[in-house]
Parts: C-alpha cells; structure tokens; sequence
C-alpha cells in the first residue's frame, strides 16, 4: 500500500471515529448507566441493577435482625448489617457492596433525568421518564426513612424497645423495594407515592424495549 493510500486510510478512520462520536445517542448512553454499567459501581452495573443488590442485602439482613430469639446483640448486629447495605456512610462494614440503595437509587434517577434531557431523546424516554423516576425518588426517601428506623435499633437498650424500630425499618425496606398500594385501589403505581424499585425496574424495562435497547 503507498504512503498516500495509508494517509487516506487513516484520515478515513479518524473522520469516521469522530461521526460515531458526534452521531452517539447520549439519551441511551444515560439509559445504560442507570440499567447495565456505570463506572465507579460494584463490578461496573447500572445505578438501578446495584441499588436492587444492595436492596436484597438489606432485606436479607432484617429478616435476619427479626429472627433474634430474644438476643438484642444478634438483632444490632444485622440491623447494622442491614444499615451498610441500604447507606454505608451510616454504617462504614458489613456484608454489602458498599454503594447502598441510596446512592443507587439516586444515580438511577439522575441518569434517566439525563437521558430525557439529552440530544437523541425520543418521544418514549420525554414522555415515561418520570414513571421510572418518581418510583426512585420515593425507593430513596423510604431507604432513608428505613436508615433512621435502623439506627434507633441500634440505640436501643432493650429487645422490646428495640423491636418497635425494626418492625418500622423492616416495614419500610419491603415498601422501598415492593412498592406500597397507598390508595388502597388493588395495584401499586409508579407514582412518587407508591412505587419502589420493581416498579422503577419494570418501567425501565419498557423504555428500554421501546428503544430496542432489550
């Protein structure tokens, strides 16, 4: 090959990387930090994917502190177990990824902001965003209701005075994550009032099918 076919080679390569650059649809990259990568998380997943991780490790760990028999140093134990995994800067050690749910959900609603703002966003992503971010919005302020219900256990000098908290902190993780049907109308909606984070997962899912993404 000449010197002048290299040249036009490379010249080639470099136009063309920079289209595919300038051509990228930033709305779905956003889509895919909040769903399947993002950086600085545990093995590099989505925001929503780590939170939803994280959300299962606190679950595990209440289901653990209400299975005390009576023992209020087995109850603290997985309270603060529970606490690491819904927000480590309440709890610096445990058994959870150290990203926490709060910081998961936040990302995911972040992001799914992003994605409607951005250059490429079509109708689908401008019109149901919220229907994924208002379940986050309220997955975020029960995880941090719950942390609160947590470190009252963990201040407690009783099993019967801590067990009024953990009945809270357990009530408020299966809200945060299952959603809660507030209207008592048989279905739980993704409403900032009512939805969690299966139900922010789950309208997630329909963006992303609707822009071939799944």
């Amino acid at each position: 090959m000449t010197l002048n076919k290299i040249a036009c080679c490379v010249a080639y390569a470099v136009v063309s990387g920079a289209q595919a650059e300038s051509t990228m649809n930033v709305a779905h990259m956003h889509l895919e930090h909040v769903s399947t990568s993002w950086p600085e998380a545990p093995s590099q997943v989505g925001f929503m994917t780590v939170a939803m991780q994280e959300a299962g490790i606190a679950m595990d760990h209440v289901a653990l502190a209400e299975g005390h028999g009576g023992d209020l140093a087995t109850l603290k134990l997985h309270v603060g177990h529970a606490l690491h995994a819904l927000d480590p800067e309440e709890q610096g050690s445990g058994p959870g990824l150290g990203f926490g749910v709060v910081a998961g959900a936040d990302g995911a609603e972040k992001h799914t902001l992003y994605s409607a703002q951005s250059p490429g966003a079509s109708d689908n992503i401008i019109n149901n965003n919220l229907r994924v971010r208002n379940p986050l919005k309220n997955a975020e302020s029960l995880a941090k209701l719950a942390t609160r219900a947590g470190n009252k256990a963990l201040d407690a000098r009783s099993v019967s005075a801590a067990q009024e908290s953990l009945d809270d902190m357990a009530w408020l993780v299966n809200a945060m994550i299952n959603g809660v049907d507030e209207n008592g109308n048989g279905s739980i909606e993704a409403t900032r009032e009512e939805g969690g984070l299966v139900i922010a997962r789950e309208e997630m899912g329909a963006i992303r099918r609707g822009e071939g993404l799944d």
